[in-house]
């Protein structure tokens, strides 16, 4: 598990739990980061994987399960240590790898991510998921860091997937203003993603300054978002590794981002019945909690 003492560790889960997205500071190897912001630029050059969005001058760069075919994102998920930190967030005994994102918003970028859950985009159903949010580059509100609405993972709402286009604007509720997929406002205070856009002040947020070697962590049901990258010389790499425990089960009721890479062999997929546990090659087991530990 990556370097953390005890107080920083229950600092978090206390956080993490009220509400729904921590930060925490200096547990991921600059080194390890240095040598995996030298694949992803590598990658950004080569042109022949992920998906690529230039707007407003920057470009929006992408990429999904690139540990599936990359030996040097491969190398990171392996040795970077958050599964376990991952689990005693989760409260579970062991931890699967789910997938890793890249996200890429150079300066100039007006690529907004619209509030959203995530939970909407998986075939999962269950608590027991979570994001780790690695920065390569240092990440601020002017430069697209994540932004997540406090306590929203206990509103017992489940929110359609939202549409991650392209809207024009200069900020965050610029694009939000522009999505048009957004459950209706039910009115100021009621808890729907249009109200978070509409009435902000109805909601506390919560956003960090993030150096390279912290991590943001975020629940799969709180609502986040993030501004494009409006800086002119600050670029904004990051990696989103996401995280099953052992109460995490398979949902294949609904519409999900995972269909379009089920017949692509670069992908892993899983043989799982609905309703399982998400026990499967294709989710490889990282962290088990030990008998010391518990």
């Amino acid at each position: 598990m990556a370097r953390i003492d005890d107080a920083q560790l229950a600092d978090a889960i206390e956080e993490f739990e009220r509400d729904g997205a921590t930060v925490l500071r200096g547990v991921v190897d600059l080194e390890l980061l240095d040598r995996l912001g030298t694949a992803i630029d590598r990658m950004m050059a080569e042109g022949t994987s992920g998906h690529d969005r230039k707007t407003g001058g920057g470009r929006f760069f992408g990429d999904v399960y690139t540990s599936a075919y990359d030996p040097e994102f491969r190398h990171f998920v392996d040795t970077v240590g958050l599964a376990g930190i991952a689990g005693e967030l989760m409260r579970t005994n062991a931890v699967r790898f789910f997938y890793d994102q890249l996200l890429v918003k150079e300066p100039g970028t007006d690529a907004r991510t619209p509030w959203h859950q995530d939970r909407s985009y998986w075939p999962v159903t269950g608590d027991q998921i979570l994001t780790t949010w690695i920065p390569i580059d240092a990440a601020g509100p002017d430069n697209g860091v994540v932004s997540y609405v406090r306590g929203s993972h206990k509103w017992d709402r489940f929110f359609p997937a939202q549409s991650f286009g392209s809207p024009n604007g200069s900020s965050l509720a610029d694009a939000q203003a522009e999505n048009t997929v957004y459950d209706d406002p039910d009115g100021p205070g009621l808890r729907t993603l249009s109200d978070v856009h509409r009435h902000p002040e109805n909601y506390s947020y919560a956003t960090w300054e993030v150096a390279p070697g912290d991590i943001i962590i975020h629940h799969p049901m709180t609502v986040h978002g993030a501004a494009g990258n409006a800086s002119n010389n600050r670029r904004r790499r990051a990696i989103a590794l996401r995280w099953l425990g052992e109460e995490a089960y398979w949902d294949d009721t609904r519409p999900h981002v995972f269909r379009r890479y089920k017949d692509d062999p670069r992908f892993p997929y899983p043989s799982l019945a609905q309703g399982e546990r998400m026990v499967d090659p294709a989710y490889p087991l990282m962290w088990e909690r030990t008998t010391a530990s518990a």
